[in-house]
């Protein structure tokens, strides 16, 4: 898949950016703060309508306007040329059409345009709490597989009321009626989550191996919190769970509490692993992630790159440079070339308060 052409109005700190992409390696160049993350932000939104730099989707639309539009305009795997119209109000709303036609769920969109992003934002697949790991491997399992996501739609909407019921003391009948609807989807989001982890440690060990030369070994571990082996045990579980869990007045286990582990050389990454480290760890999921996408849909993810390579040390970022697919568009930030040598390969725009400006090979010689 390739990102033709990209209109932005109003998003951001931009008012209005109309650009073309005719090759595979394209370079967003400029001073910090001047818009670079921003026009990365925006491809990013057109795969999971999700920001990369966020949690919510207020704050998006330019300053002092109400609201702003994305146009994308793709080249599929399949020759055929795809649009996509993003509008958002200031308020975090967002309206959807896919070639004219309107889309009104996720689930309808999600792995149609896929794109992975690095960024040094992804410290929180370490460092932070078992929401934020939960959150990117859903969403990428999402992207792969739609019955992912509404069996993890309904086991959160079982929860929630679940726990509506426990806090007010509900009848056990009550509580049974929703039961029924947690087992059948605890045991798909247990399933699809230990099938994915088992899938991506093989590509996170070749890709950090890369990395450090060799010299260390990346895993990455699934540590649910409870391993049953059908939908029955996980009616059971619940009910075995019922008495305690009205002391608590909440769902004290299940899908909703699972995370995973990332080790290096055996030890949490969180506690062994150097900042740089991590930085390398974080590359390697992410290039994971590319891989799976690509495996799973069959369509090749846009890869986005915020301002990485600049933060990985000499080593590091001439073994990321071979490890970049070669067959991905590629979207790069950063405050310089990632290095002199190789400032021919990229389609470079100049990025100065919010706007952007083509820069010519001649220009690049001078």
């Amino acid at each position: 898949m390739r990102l033709l052409a990209i209109n932005l109005e109003n998003f951001r700190n931009i008012h209005s950016a109309n650009l073309t992409f005719s090759t595979d390696r394209i370079l967003f160049l400029g001073k910090n703060g001047q818009g670079k993350s921003n026009l990365l932000e925006a491809i990013g939104l057109s795969a999971s309508l999700r920001s990369f730099r966020k949690h919510s989707m207020e704050g998006l639309v330019r300053s002092g306007e109400g609201e702003g539009k994305l146009f994308f305009r793709f080249l599929l795997d399949n020759g055929e040329e795809s649009e996509v119209l993003l509008g958002l109000s200031a308020k975090g709303k967002k309206v959807l059409e896919v070639d004219g036609e309107p889309v009104r769920r996720l689930g309808d969109y999600l792995g149609g345009f896929p794109a992975v992003c690095l960024s040094s934002r992804d410290f929180r697949l370490v460092r932070d709490s078992p929401s934020d790991r939960r959150k990117w491997l859903d969403l990428l399992l999402s992207s792969c597989d739609p019955a992912y996501l509404s069996h993890l739609q309904k086991y959160h909407r079982a929860v929630r009321e679940r726990n509506a019921l426990l806090k007010v003391g509900a009848g056990t009948a009550e509580l049974v009626a929703f039961e029924a609807l947690l087992g059948p989807s605890a045991h798909y989001l247990f399933q699809a989550r230990s099938r994915a982890i088992a899938e991506l440690l093989p590509s996170i060990g070749q890709f950090y191996s890369t990395l450090s030369r060799n010299e260390e070994i990346a895993t990455i571990r699934y540590r649910p919190d409870t391993s049953l082996d059908d939908s029955s045990a996980w009616l059971e579980f619940f009910a075995r769970q019922r008495a305690r869990d009205y002391q608590f007045g909440n769902t004290r286990h299940g899908p909703h509490r699972d995370d995973f582990d990332i080790l290096l050389n055996g030890a949490d990454a969180r506690n062994y692993a150097s900042e740089g480290q991590q930085r390398g760890l974080i590359l390697a999921i992410r290039l994971a992630e590319y891989v799976h996408l690509h495996k799973q849909l069959r369509r090749l993810p846009l890869l986005l790159a915020d301002d990485v390579l600049s933060e990985l040390d000499p080593s590091r970022r001439e073994n990321f440079r071979k490890l970049l697919p070669p067959q991905a568009q590629v979207f790069a930030s950063g405050t310089t070339y990632p290095s002199e040598q190789d400032s021919f390969i990229w389609e470079t725009f100049r990025v100065e308060a919010g706007c952007f400006a083509a820069e010519s090979q001649n220009s690049k010689n001078g």
